[in-house]
């Protein structure tokens, strides 16, 4: 075959000297009224629809594997979040940390434990002070720590305001006492009230004189009510002290709150799987599952039908369906929330593994997505179709006709 060049019948502008080809790179700059702008690539529409379909599809793939994520980290799976339910929330109040052990406690409270009150002498607030003038100085003892407090009455102080300086020297001081000024409306008296801030024989705490009458007069050297610990018995065990209400079980990782005594009877505290917390990740990786479908279904003429099958596969499993997660004809999933619940909580070992064990669908769908992590976008094209088999034909014959660059040169002619 032999190429002429030749001069064209009519008037022909020369090919602009950086005319891009799809075949050769070079910069396109064509000129705007050009008359190759009348013949426009059949493929742009296909590629342009094409890649926007990968895109979508690919981003989809990276939230279904953010998603599996979360529920393969122990950090940050909801399937070791727990919730703690007790018999009766007014005698004993109860929590559980992650990762709990599944099960229940059966608690009897013998006593609570309190702080150490002492409540002064009811005094008329209006009348004049009965405490030393000037300055009063009393010891207060708590913790095995003493602190001296020290206070101005003045000769003309009712006892109203007597008291109320003797509270606030005390609350300055820090010492783990609080003082209050407890006013009757109906009778007109005060008198001053010294608590621990804290509970248990611990915060036991003693008010002696130095100078002055201040503890004396006033009634807060008495003990009104004595620190006292908790005792309890867990499962029926031996009985055990606390200093708080607040008790321990299993390390910490479940908390429980003594309200009241409940010697007549054992509350019984139950741990178990938070189901919202679990519903609410596991749903929405079944959201996103189904948007991936979603996005697959829309580029599905462009792409493999071998990325369909994988996601099937991974998906495909009788295990599924015992917890409550079942395949639609289309391959979408529908999560059955009443269902996975129950299973949640009957047989928690056993639906924890289906979810993010070996081969369970969060590790599934995690390998599922992480293979399109690194592959190109042109390898999920589906070439078996019509289009695709066109496009392929027409870039073979177009490169054996164009052996060389058209660079300043209109071939218009071939024998």
């Amino acid at each position: 075959m032999l190429y002429s060049i030749g001069a064209a019948n009519k008037t022909v502008p020369p090919v602009s000297r950086e005319l891009y080809t799809p075949f050769h790179s070079s910069t396109y700059r064509q000129p705007a009224n050009s008359w190759l702008n009348s013949y426009p690539n059949p493929y742009e529409r296909f590629v342009k629809t094409a890649a926007t379909g990968i895109v979508d599809f690919l981003a989809s793939t990276q939230k279904v594997q953010t998603t599996a994520n979360g529920l393969l980290n122990k950090s940050t799976s909801s399937l070791q979040a727990r919730e703690a339910l007790s018999s009766d929330n007014k005698a004993v109040s109860a929590s559980a940390r992650n990762e709990a052990s599944i099960g229940s406690y059966k608690i009897k409270t013998q006593s609570i434990a309190q702080s150490q009150i002492n409540s002064g002498t009811e005094l008329n607030k209006g009348s004049q002070t009965a405490i030393q003038s000037g300055e009063n100085r009393f010891k207060l003892t708590i913790g095995g720590k003493s602190t001296t407090i020290s206070s101005h009455i003045a000769a003309t102080d009712t006892n109203e305001q007597a008291l109320t300086k003797l509270k606030n020297a005390i609350n300055e001081a820090k010492t783990g006492i609080t003082a209050n000024v407890v006013n009757d409306s109906e009778t007109g008296k005060s008198k001053l009230v010294l608590s621990s801030d804290k509970t248990g024989t611990d915060q036991a705490f003693d008010v002696t004189d130095e100078s002055g009458n201040a503890a004396a007069s006033s009634g807060i050297a008495s003990v009104t009510s004595a620190a006292t610990n908790a005792i309890y018995t867990v499962n029926g065990g031996a009985a055990q002290t606390s200093q708080s209400n607040a008790i321990e079980l299993e390390k910490g990782k479940v908390s429980a709150t003594l309200l009241k005594p409940t010697t007549s009877e054992e509350i019984e505290i139950t741990v178990r799987p938070d189901g919202k917390k679990a519903l609410e990740q596991v749903g929405a990786l079944i959201s996103g599952y189904n948007a991936m479908r979603d996005r697959l279904k829309e580029a599905s003429g462009y792409m493999s039908p071998t990325v369909a099958r994988s996601l099937g596969d991974a998906v495909s499993s009788a295990s599924y369906e015992r917890i409550g997660i079942r395949q639609n004809a289309d391959g979408t999933l529908k999560l059955d929330e009443a269902a996975f619940t129950k299973s949640l909580n009957a047989n928690f070992e056993q639906t924890s593994k289906t979810i993010s064990g070996i081969g369970g669908l969060a590790r599934s769908l995690d390998k599922a997505t992480d293979r399109f992590n690194d592959v190109s976008a042109s390898s999920l094209l589906n070439k078996q179709m019509h289009t695709m088999q066109q496009y392929a034909t027409y870039q073979s014959t177009m490169q054996s006709y164009l052996p060389f660059p058209t660079t300043g040169l209109l071939v218009n002619g071939f024998m």
